[in-house]
């Protein structure tokens, strides 16, 4: 165990760093507490502070949050630096050493493991002995990524490593796992009693893996999956005795165009179904009945070109539009609704197509918007249709981008159409809430609130509370916050005018199927 010792280049004279730095009440402090200060230290900058004195040497050895780079499991034979100590190959490998190390001062458990791998065939063992360590430390969250090399070889090409059963042991600890860049073949493996958070990202799934992962760890709560099956069709099969609260399916664009390859989802007992950055499959298809609570759909990656999406008379080319109001359409029961910019974008080109809104169960309502013109009718679009909308959210940020410039003068010209007639909307809504963290006006001076500076940069704000107010008899309650205050009220005037959104050709939120040229907001 030599090659545990640190090896210290220049001695140091504790009389002159006390010289310096005077009084060390930070070393005086108690071992959990110095311990706790490590754990949010990398591994490296942990070991380093073996050099501050006697009182931290080897101190770093007993971090519940323990985080294993690729050096370590790499076999050429020269040294691997791990802070300022120097692991030599002699014969063996660095982990076993490291392991060993571990665990002749380590009594506790560990909390936290982290292993990044640039795996190869001859890492079986090491990845065995890990495993090993980790279920006799009774490790309670457990990351994996098994292709932690960056070179020009695109990730989704890299399925080297199979996961088998018998690497696999049964922690009966592990409440979180978290797994990168491997195949999922023989199963079942993955068999935790306590498991309640799984990360799939990178895998390699087969037609049934993910159903029996969700029938082999009961107490499996949330389960997402992140770039799996890029170039194969994805199963998703969430199965009948499984308590799943909650399911992420997050997709990235690999290429300028949509991946020729479905998804297929059947989740009865899930209460939440997510959808994160983009869709970037050919199609989406909901089997099955669902009684699905809440869905969220956070899209905020859809330009698979890192450029603005052109919207076109009929729309926007290819399955984007289709895959996300299909989705929709499937999930208009969920009591919970969140919509991100570029959705509320695609249902204001339904309006501009003169595509009504289905009807909504939604009694809570949530918009991360910019509230910019183009957004402005596809937030009434969902205001019309959530006839039940008790509870409104509008978290404001930078809106999608997407390029009106073809439908602009089509719009501007008009279509064949009579106004909205302004019958009884938003009865049921009692709160809204505006959320402006990221907004240039932060707070407003002592308790006077300014909506104007609320509002700045965004083209509707304004427009959008006046609707509010004007239509949502039973409204009890507006809140505006920000990063630093909030200011709630109960005063519901109908204060402002529609002036300052005449030029934009918007008004009240029934008229937004009607012709161009009709202007009610002169008539009030």
């Amino acid at each position: 165990m030599d090659c545990l010792q640190p090896s210290l280049k220049y001695p140091r004279s504790s009389a002159i760093l006390d010289d310096i730095s005077g009084p060390d009440y930070i070393s005086k402090l108690h071992d959990d507490i110095l311990i706790h200060m490590l754990d949010k230290l990398p591994m490296e900058e942990a070991g380093r502070t073996s050099l501050l004195s006697k009182r931290w040497n080897g101190l770093w050895r007993h971090k519940r949050n323990v985080e294993l780079g690729y050096k370590l499991f790499q076999k050429p034979n020269r040294s691997v630096k791990l802070g300022y100590k120097l692991f030599q190959k002699s014969g063996n490998d660095v982990l076993p050493l490291l392991i060993k190390g571990f665990s002749d001062v380590r009594q506790q458990t560990i909390h936290r493991l982290s292993a990044s791998l640039r795996y190869d065939k001859t890492m079986l063992t090491d990845i065995k002995l890990l495993m090993d360590y980790a279920s006799s430390k009774n490790v309670e969250e457990l990351y994996m990524d098994f292709n932690a090399k960056t070179d020009n070889i695109k990730w989704r090409r890299r399925y080297s490593f199979v996961l088998k059963p018998e690497l696999v042991k049964q922690f009966s600890s592990l409440v979180k796992l978290s797994l990168k860049s491997l195949k999922l073949e023989t199963l079942p493996p993955l068999c935790f009693m306590a498991l309640g958070e799984l990360f799939l990202e990178q895998v390699k799934l087969g037609e049934d893996s993910v159903e029996k992962i969700t029938s082999n760890c009961p107490s499996l709560a949330l389960l997402c999956l992140s770039n799996c099956n890029p170039s194969s069709d994805l199963n998703i099969v969430i199965a009948a005795n499984s308590n799943i609260l909650h399911l992420v399916i997050r997709e990235e664009f690999t290429g300028p165009q949509n991946t020729p390859y479905s998804c297929s989802i059947r989740a009865a007992n899930v209460k939440t179904i997510e959808f994160a950055s983009a869709l970037p499959r050919k199609g989406y298809q909901m089997k099955g009945t669902l009684s699905c609570s809440e869905a969220i759909f956070r899209l905020d990656q859809m330009e698979p070109r890192l450029e603005a999406v052109k919207v076109f008379s009929s729309g926007i080319r290819g399955n984007y539009t289709q895959n996300f109001l299909g989705l929709l359409g499937k999930l208009v029961t969920a009591e919970v609704l969140t919509l991100s910019s570029w959705c509320i974008q695609v249902l204001s080109i339904e309006v501009h197509r003169w595509n009504r809104p289905p009807t909504f169960e939604a009694k809570h309502l949530i918009l991360e918007i910019g509230l910019n013109r183009w957004e402005f009718p596809g937030v009434a679009y969902m205001l019309l249709g959530c006839h039940k909308l008790e509870n409104l959210v509008v978290v404001m940020g930078a809106p999608a981008k997407l390029d009106y410039g073809s439908v602009e003068t089509l719009v501007r010209l008009g279509r064949i159409g009579l106004p909205e007639p302004s019958s009884k909307i938003l009865q049921k809504l009692e709160v809204v809430e505006f959320k402006n963290y990221p907004g240039p006006y932060g707070t407003w001076d002592g308790d006077e609130f300014n909506q104007d500076r609320f509002f700045a940069g965004s083209e509707v704000g304004s427009l959008l509370v006046w609707n509010l107010k004007t239509y949502a008899d039973n409204l009890k309650k507006t809140v505006f916050s920000t990063g630093e205050k909030c200011f709630a009220t109960d005063q519901f005037r109908r204060f402002g005018d529609l002036s300052s959104a005449a030029n934009l050709g918007l008004c009240h939120i029934p008229c937004v199927y009607r012709v161009f040229g009709y202007k009610c907001y002169q008539h009030l």
